[in-house]
């Protein structure tokens, strides 16, 4: 299982371009035989055509010569291609014809019938014995105790000609593997283009995937997803719209009972009446946030996140909480104000309700922002950084029962970040403490401002 899922790959690309070469690996082993053998039978049948012809011609000429004339004629008739000479008594070649160059000799045979008369030897031999390819070596008894040798420069079988076969037929595998690779990934650039897309469901982006351009099978696909969108935006709306509604009408009643909590006499009564609609009123203004920063328009405009920061932190100096400003005096970025300005103070408020010695600090790092508000406190375990981050989660009860809220302080703060193409980020601190830093870029793409 391991070794096939290294193998075989992830993406569509790969794993089409991969089949791809194993059927062009298929048909360069299959043609490269197939090829070489078509080649051999070709060179075997000219080759013997070629002998046939020679030996005739050179029989005739010696037989009508003076014995003593013979060798020197017969060494003139060699050429580049095949070398003839006189042997008289037995040559070196043994008797017979080989399977290997059955083949050859028919060709001769059925060339020069004349030739039938006469005893004939074939045979495929190296001339050394680090010599891959064979040559053919053969011998024609003209007389009783005469024989014409003969012996071919050129390879008859071996490994040459079936490199060179191969080598071919291997560089129109590897341009058909080439063009094909290429047109499968020109085909699967839709299909990328919609899985990147589709990465943004659900988003504060609206991605409207194209139904007129691709395959059938992709323009279906991109349908069923505009669709799919069109129904989770309007459950969505409808969802956030009750809510928001039933949070601005609930506002209403409860003013009225903390007009009427002031004719109860008894002052314990009225403290803690008075304290649950202002719970009450906390959790409905964090929910109405919740919700206004998970849509938020996106009216950027440059702030000065020195300023801002300092204004929180007196703000809360205000309030008797000490909270430390560190950075530089002036930083200018692309920002929702409020948005940013309520997702700052979020975190400064978590840190002076669950730690000791807040502090807020500004840096500047190449293109991004990054505020970050540390304290002393217990911090969070690594185990629920990220559940902490998800709307209406509580660390524990013990908080909850400290200071009552709804759970979406951080899940504000997400949303804001990720509105200016941010991100936030907690960690431990130590020895004990937490740092939430919210990272964002100092400037927004022109489409977005």
């Amino acid at each position: 299982m391991i070794g096939r899922g290294r193998l075989w790959p992830k993406g569509f690309t790969g794993r089409v371009t991969l089949v791809l070469a194993l059927a062009v690996l298929v048909q360069f082993l299959a043609g490269s035989l197939l090829m070489g053998a078509g080649e051999t039978h070709i060179q075997r049948q000219h080759l013997g055509k070629r002998i046939a012809e020679q030996l005739l011609i050179a029989k005739r000429v010696v037989e009508a010569v003076a014995p003593s004339d013979r060798v020197p004629l017969l060494t003139s008739f060699s050429t580049i291609h095949l070398q003839m000479w006189l042997v008289e008594g037995e040559p070196e070649i043994g008797p017979g014809i080989e399977s290997d160059a059955s083949e050859i000799a028919q060709s001769i045979m059925l060339w020069e019938p004349e030739l039938g008369d006469h005893s004939l030897r074939l045979a495929l031999v190296r001339r050394s014995p680090l010599d891959l390819d064979r040559h053919l070596k053969g011998a024609l008894e003209i007389d009783e105790g005469v024989w014409i040798a003969f012996e071919a420069n050129e390879p008859v079988a071996g490994w040459t000609a079936l490199i060179g076969t191969s080598i071919r037929v291997g560089i129109v595998a590897l341009l058909v593997l080439g063009s094909a690779a290429v047109l499968v990934r020109t085909l699967s650039a839709p299909l990328r283009r919609l899985s990147s897309d589709a990465q943004l469901i659900g988003t504060s982006a609206r991605i409207s995937f194209d139904e007129q351009s691709g395959p059938l099978e992709l323009r279906q696909v991109s349908h069923a997803l505009n669709s799919m969108q069109d129904r989770i935006e309007g459950v969505m709306n409808q969802r956030t719209q009750a809510l928001m509604a039933v949070g601005h009408d609930l506002r209403t009643p409860l003013a009225r009972l903390r007009l009427r909590i002031g004719a109860i006499s008894d002052e314990q009564d009225c403290a803690e009446a008075r304290a649950d609609i202002d719970q009450m009123t906390r959790m409905l203004q964090e929910l109405l946030d919740f919700f206004e920063t998970g849509d938020l328009q996106k009216d950027y405009q440059p702030t000065d996140l020195s300023s801002l920061c300092q204004t929180i932190g007196e703000k809360f100096d205000d309030l008797g909480f000490d909270v430390r400003y560190r950075g530089p005096e002036r930083a200018i970025v692309d920002a929702l104000h409020g948005s940013l300005t309520r997702a700052i103070e979020n975190l400064a408020d978590n840190a002076v309700k669950y730690g000791r010695d807040p502090t807020i600090s500004l840096a500047l790092n190449g293109g991004c922002a990054i505020i970050a508000v540390e304290d002393r406190g217990p911090g969070i375990p690594w185990a629920d950084m990220r559940r902490v981050m998800q709307p209406f989660e509580r660390l524990d009860t013990a908080r909850s029962d400290r200071y009552p809220g709804m759970g979406l302080g951080l899940s504000i703060v997400v949303n804001v970040a990720e509105a200016h193409g941010g991100r936030l980020e907690l960690s431990r601190l130590e020895p004990t403490g937490l740092r939430a830093a919210l990272i964002i870029p100092r400037k927004q793409p022109p489409e977005k401002l």
